[in-house]
């Protein structure tokens, strides 16, 4: 009985603070304004809800910089941000003044953190041939395969509409090639890299209020982990021989790779708001231009399982890559005046 009580109470406080606020909404619009804060001040205290709060705060602002009350004021308005960060300025409701004022706060989060994951597709870009046979007549082609990445992002605002986004990625890539050689070997040749790598991008995003696009443009540093292939050959021999093969473990490759290397990267996407809790759910592309050549050319012969079994040199090459990532990321606000209040005149 007694629970039945007490929330029949509070049910009761909540129903009067919304007539509360009902009242100082038409008291602000008859112009006595002098009687907002009296009206407000109790439901303040405790009874309005967050979305309640918002709005009382407002009309408490609206009635201090009528009075010409700066730094209470202020001091309403920071209390609004704080339980609404992302107060959105309506110009054709909200009067000069308070836009002024709010103008004079910091309402952009300070950082966002949170993660993604993505799947990705290698794209070698040969510079240069090499070969047991004539590297000129080479027929050899590569072809994509898909990898995945997973990493942080931590997200910091330089204005409105313009962010620095990095944060550590671990990064799974994999390419194939294929080639046929010295009249009758065909070689099959699947590398796959495990890298850490350090995206640092400009991002620039579009108007929008629940969904976002926005562009980026930046580089990534990364650190090779390890570096494997799988690799096939395959001898095709007179009719009486037959055809025959070599087929072993992965070879690893890590002597024949640089460790360090870095690309440009360029991408878009979009973010979105009120889809999944108070953060931002982004679905994101990018494309990344590898700028070093990933063969140590100095080991390009040092390995003599590559070379004798399996006939294999490795082209110079860089590797380019697709990204397509979903991500989230939720936003920190540390809402504050900008300027020393001597500064902010209204």
């Amino acid at each position: 009985m007694i629970p039945f009580l007490m929330t029949a109470q509070v049910k009761e406080e909540a129903n009067g603070c919304a007539k509360t606020l009902q009242t100082a909404r038409k008291t602000y619009e008859q112009g006595r304004i002098e009687e907002i804060p009296g009206l407000l001040d109790e439901c303040l205290r405790g009874g309005f809800n967050e979305q309640e709060k918002v709005e009382a705060y407002r009309l408490l602002t609206l009635a201090n910089l009528y009075f010409d009350e700066k730094e209470k004021a202020q001091e309403s308005m920071l209390k609004m941000l704080k339980i609404d960060p992302e107060y959105e300025i309506n110009p054709v409701v909200d009067p000069p003044e308070f836009i002024n004022l709010y103008k004079m706060f910091r309402t952009n989060p300070v950082y966002l953190f949170g993660g993604m994951l993505g799947v990705n597709f290698t794209r070698p870009n040969v510079l240069m041939n090499y070969s047991l046979d004539n590297p000129e007549l080479t027929d050899a082609t590569y072809r994509m395969r898909a990898g995945y990445q997973v990493g942080l992002v931590f997200e910091f605002y330089l204005s409105k509409k313009i962010s620095v986004q990095t944060g550590p990625q671990f990064n799974r890539l994999s390419y194939e090639y294929q080639e046929s050689k010295l009249g009758f070997v065909t070689e099959n040749f699947i590398e796959n890299q495990n890298r850490i790598s350090l995206p640092v991008t400009f991002k620039y995003e579009f108007n929008g209020e629940k969904y976002k696009p926005y562009i980026r443009l930046g580089a990534e540093f990364s650190y090779l982990m390890s570096a494997e292939a799988n690799v096939e050959r395959f001898d095709s021999l007179n009719t009486e021989d037959g055809n025959r093969g070599v087929r072993g473990p992965s070879v690893d490759l890590s002597d024949q790779r640089v460790s360090m290397n870095w690309s440009l990267i360029g991408g878009a996407g979009v973010r979105m708001k009120d889809v999944l809790g108070k953060g931002y759910l982004f679905v994101d592309f990018r494309y990344s231009y590898g700028m070093w050549n990933i063969v140590n050319t100095e080991n390009r012969y040092n390995n003599a399982e590559l070379k004798y079994d399996y006939t294999h040199l490795d082209d110079d090459l860089k590797l380019n890559n697709f990204m397509l990532s979903i991500g989230y990321t939720v936003p920190v606000y540390r809402p504050k005046l900008k300027k020393r209040k001597k500064d902010i005149v209204y």
